[in-house]
């Protein structure tokens, strides 16, 4: 239980370092870069943790399956190469023009064809896919809620080992 612990906390409070961070007005994507990455890693080792038990990995399959697949392949490019993952999109930029709209600034997931390709040995083409089709281009924090959710629910589940926590 020491683990699934330390990764449930782990997740929640880098959820809410990302939150602080996406609420400064002045962040930008090289800030919210880390705790997104932060929180992402802690969402793929409590669902690793989870994982051990058969009946959450048939349930996630069905609920949840392409958000934390996608975030698994995203949690292996930021930790394999390195790259921004985010970034900062909106606001007021130059030269203006006609018709001048101003679109609120987002800090948002990269597309997957934007980032590092993945080393041969390690190419994940459904984890590409499923990134793409819940992270990329969405905000920062969207994908990140789903996962929220998915682990509150999961907390709720009868048989669930988060229940006792």
């Amino acid at each position: 239980m020491g683990l699934l612990r330390l990764a449930f906390d782990g997740f929640h409070q880098a959820r809410a370092r990302l939150g602080e961070y996406l609420s400064a007005h002045d962040t930008g994507a090289h800030a919210v870069a880390i705790p997104a990455a932060e929180t992402i890693y802690w969402a793929c080792v409590l669902d690793e943790q989870l994982t051990s038990n058969g009946g959450y990995k048939t349930v996630r399959g069905r609920a949840i399956g392409d958000v934390m697949r996608g975030a698994r392949w995203v949690r292996n490019r930021a930790t394999h190469a390195l790259p921004l993952t985010v970034e900062r999109t909106g606001g007021l930029s130059l030269p203006l023009q006609v018709p001048i709209t101003i679109e609120p600034v987002v800090v948002r997931w990269l597309r997957a064809d934007r980032l590092p390709p993945e080393p041969p040995e390690y190419v994940d083409a459904a984890g590409r896919t499923a990134y793409d089709k819940t992270f990329a281009d969405r905000p920062v924090n969207d994908p990140v809620e789903d996962l929220a959710q998915w682990f509150a629910n999961e907390h709720g589940r009868r048989g669930s080992r988060l229940r006792g926590m």
